[in-house]
């Protein structure tokens, strides 16, 4: 007989079942590591795309922040704001020049006469002692506020000018030499003061009379003088503080 072997004797072997289904593992194994080398990221990768997609977000708002605050910018610049009147700060500065001018001149004016009052005492002794003697020291106490006074006066007017572009700059200086002047004004009171009651009380000692009501009146006079004084010296003072602000930076 023929004993080849037959077709199906070819194909199937003892063992190819137990290789076969070792193989199917093995090749599962391998999908399964794939899939799950697959799905795990680099964590710096994750990051990145992370990054990237918020990105994109956190530029739109910063462009919208911008935008907003572009729009408030604009909106304070187009506030009217408060501008300097360059005429009427000419006319306020040179009304008050004038004004300066001619309290400088009553004052020398003034002086002149109590040193002719002094003169006309000390002649052959014609008001007495104690009126002699305050007129003097009053005569002399004017004469020294009259220098400081020049001084402060016409270092002021020597720069003063009708130029619109030196306005700010002239009112300062003018109100500034107001305020120097106020201020030697009020330190004046110091002498004055107890040279007048001095002569009321010298007066009051001749005639033998009460001299409250005389001391009552000087020195409420004096005092209104002060009160006025200080008033427009706070006044001044407010308006040079104003006007510094005024300046151009």
């Amino acid at each position: 007989m023929d004993k080849s072997p037959l077709p199906n004797e070819n194909k199937i072997r003892p063992g190819d079942d137990h290789l076969s289904t070792e193989n199917s593992l093995a090749d599962k194994d391998k999908l399964i590591k794939t899939a799950a080398c697959t799905e795990k990221k680099n964590p710096h990768e994750l990051a990145t795309n992370t990054h990237n997609i918020v990105e994109p977000e956190h530029d739109k708002a910063s462009t919208i922040e911008d935008e907003q605050w572009l729009e408030l910018t604009q909106d304070w610049q187009a506030q009217p704001t408060k501008k300097t009147d360059v005429t009427a700060l000419l006319k306020q500065t040179k009304r008050r020049t004038q004004g300066a001018k001619l309290c400088y001149a009553l004052n020398i004016m003034g002086t002149l006469a109590l040193m002719l009052v002094f003169l006309y005492g000390v002649y052959d002794n014609q008001l007495g002692d104690p009126v002699n003697t305050y007129i003097g020291v009053g005569t002399l106490l004017s004469v020294i506020l009259i220098y400081f006074e020049t001084k402060i006066r016409l270092q002021t007017w020597r720069q003063l000018c009708d130029s619109p572009e030196k306005a700010i700059e002239n009112a300062i200086s003018a109100c500034q030499s107001s305020v120097k002047y106020m201020a030697m004004t009020k330190i004046s009171f110091l002498p004055f003061l107890p040279l007048v009651n001095w002569f009321i009380y010298q007066v009051g000692q001749q005639q033998e009379k009460d001299v409250i009501d005389a001391y009552l009146m000087a020195n409420g006079c004096m005092l209104l003088m002060y009160v006025v004084v200080d008033y427009l010296h706070r006044k001044r003072k407010k308006q040079y503080q104003q006007l510094l602000k005024s300046l151009p930076e």
